[in-house]
């Protein structure tokens, strides 16, 4: 009764459980026809003369469906499953066996290859999911016991198989062999430095083990461009020449690229230095150049530059050489440049193949910051230089129409086309004098004070300088006043009567005034004063082998800790930074002699002094 009754269950489980399938189909593969030997794909051409139901007496249920418009194999009540090949397949030259499976209740799947020459069968047990499809690339050398060379049969099999009544439905997929792609060997292409007036010419192929016809194309078409097989020269510089072959016979695709060089065919040195100016050096603010007095200049090449720069000699006159140039970035953010009565700026270039030369400006604003909200900005295209001779470029100021403020210039860009450029002679001039060069502007605190120092590059027609303070960056009020000495002189002048508070910004700026009664300003600097007390503790007191320093808020970047004896004499110290700020500080005081010290620590703007015993 007991026997009937499972069996009945089992019959009713098997009628009437609702058998779920997949909603999407498994992925379309990719792998290259010429790769594949397909047993069931929509994406190949599969075997002919396959059997998927042979009759090996087996409860499975074979079906076709049709997901998302791509057919299926499902395989219902899977007990076991053959699958029977018109003629042996000889799978030697594959390496991986791929299968797609989705279940919902299939917890074990057997996958087996049988050479049917032989008799022999040799399985690989899958472990699938029930959460969606499951894609399968088996190495063929899972089957090392088997002869790949001729497989006549699969079989799947849903282990334990004996005696049971099988529900575990399974859907499969894009079963078919495969191997590595075929890449063709392409070797041999090159294409020798032309000169630009050179007649079109025809490219020599690569050497291929691929069969199929090269096509050709250009990176650059502004230096060349190709039809067909034949290139036609159009400007100095690289492209890159790329000869491709679409997949064919047992290859995929390839490629192969050379660069291509035109060039002027004129030397690629200069053998004169660039012409000597001219102008009066009270008229020029010069950034590099012998003839003149320079500016600070921070970088002739910033870290975010597109270009390599190198200071040589050209018939002994000083030279920048700009190679790889793309843009170049020079910055003078320490000494900023008023340009406001500027009406030119002058460069002169050499180049054996620059397509193009640029020249950008870069105003920071008052508040003398990149990105302040008050930048200004503009890129002047020059006139296309004549290759292998020097090209002296006048730019009026008034062409670079964004540049809408002058007063603190702090970039200059050099712009070309991944080129070779020399330069020299970079200054910025007018047809009048223009006012005091003023460099290395700078404001430190000293103790109780601040420290202002600075120096001119020339002093014409200029009467001194009135030394302005403020504590909001707005509103500032004359502190002092300083007579010019009449040549590039160093100034020194020092704030001894700060603003009291515990803790404040001061800005500082310069007005300087000619003779004639005009005056410019120079660029704010700033600082911040901390009056608050440098606050530490240490322990133990007496300490023995290590004294342990607890310290506050540290201001300076190098601050130190000094431990004096009692005759002023310095034994030990520690320089620390303002990292170390609210941290513990160990001295090891092993090596120092018994006695009554002085624990000293100075920030730059504040010392704490304390007496420590060693004992």
């Amino acid at each position: 009764m007991k026997k009937t009754n499972f069996l009945l269950a089992v019959f009713t489980l098997l009628m009437f459980r609702v058998i779920a399938q997949p909603n999407v189909a498994a992925t379309t593969p990719t792998k290259a026809a010429a790769d594949v030997i397909s047993v069931f794909s929509d994406a190949y051409t599969n075997l002919s003369g396959t059997d998927f139901f042979p009759n090996w007496g087996q409860g499975t249920i074979v079906s076709d469906i049709v997901v998302s418009g791509d057919n299926i194999k499902k395989y219902q009540n899977l007990d076991y499953e053959g699958t029977q090949f018109a003629s042996g397949i000889n799978a030697s030259s594959m390496e991986k066996l791929h299968v797609d499976i989705w279940t919902d209740n299939g917890v074990t799947f057997d996958f087996y290859l049988i050479n049917t020459a032989i008799n022999f069968e040799q399985k690989v047990r899958l472990t699938p999911t029930q959460s969606g499809w499951n894609s399968y690339d088996i190495p063929l050398s899972s089957y090392a016991s088997t002869i790949i060379s001729n497989i006549g049969q699969f079989k799947f099999v849903d282990e334990p198989m004996q005696f049971h009544a099988s529900t575990k439905t399974y859907y499969l997929d894009n079963i078919y062999f495969w191997k590595a792609a075929n890449i063709p060997t392409i070797t041999g292409f090159s294409i020798p430095t032309k000169v630009l007036g050179d007649a079109p010419f025809n490219l020599t192929a690569p050497t291929s083990n691929s069969a199929v016809p090269f096509t050709y194309t250009s990176s650059n078409a502004a230096v060349a461009t190709v039809s067909g097989n034949i290139v036609t020269l159009k400007t100095v510089g690289y492209t890159y020449i790329t000869a491709s072959q679409l997949a064919g016979g047992a290859y995929t695709s390839g490629s192969v690229s050379t660069t291509l060089e035109v060039t002027t065919g004129l030397s690629n040195l200069p053998a004169t230095a660039a012409p000597t100016p001219t102008k009066p050096a009270a008229n020029v603010i010069s950034l590099f150049s012998n003839a003149y007095p320079n500016r600070t200049v921070d970088t002739w090449s910033a870290s975010w530059d597109n270009a390599d720069v190198a200071d040589v000699q050209i018939a002994g006159n000083d030279t920048k050489r700009y190679t790889n140039l793309n843009f170049a970035g020079v910055e003078f953010t320490t000494s900023t440049i008023n340009a406001t009565l500027a009406e030119y700026i002058h460069v002169d270039i050499w180049t054996p193949n620059a397509s193009l030369f640029n020249i950008k400006l870069v105003d920071f604003g008052a508040n003398g910051t990149y990105g302040g909200g008050d930048d200004k900005e503009f890129e002047y295209n020059c006139p296309n230089p004549a290759f292998s001779s020097w090209v002296s470029y006048d730019i009026p100021m008034s062409a670079f129409t964004g540049l809408t403020t002058k007063a603190h210039l702090a970039q200059l860009l050099f712009v070309s086309s991944n080129s070779t450029v020399y330069i020299d002679n970079v200054y910025l001039w007018a047809n009048v004098i223009l006012p005091v060069k003023l460099s290395n502007f700078t404001a430190t605190k000293k103790e109780n004070t601040v420290q202002l120092n600075w120096k001119t590059l020339s002093e014409t027609n200029f009467s001194g300088f009135n030394i302005e303070r403020s504590i909001d960056g707005k509103n500032f009020e004359t502190i002092g006043n300083i007579a010019a000495k009449g040549t590039a002189s160093e100034y020194t002048f020092v704030d001894n009567k700060l603003p009291t508070a515990d803790k404040l910004t001061i800005y500082y700026r310069l007005k300087q005034l000619d003779n004639n009664g005009k005056f410019d300003y120079s660029v704010v600097k700033s600082l911040t004063i901390n009056n608050l007390p440098l606050t530490i503790n240490f322990y133990p007191n007496p300490a023995k082998n290590n004294l342990f320093v607890s310290l506050g808020k540290i201001e300076s970047s190098n601050a130190t800790i000094n431990l004096i004896d009692i005759t002023g004499k310095i034994v030990k110290i520690q320089t620390i930074t303002n990292t170390n700020s609210n941290s513990n500080i160990s001295i090891d005081v092993t090596n120092i002699n018994k006695g009554v010290y002085f624990l000293v620590i100075k920030d730059g703007q504040n010392t704490n002094t304390n007496k420590v015993i060693v004992e």
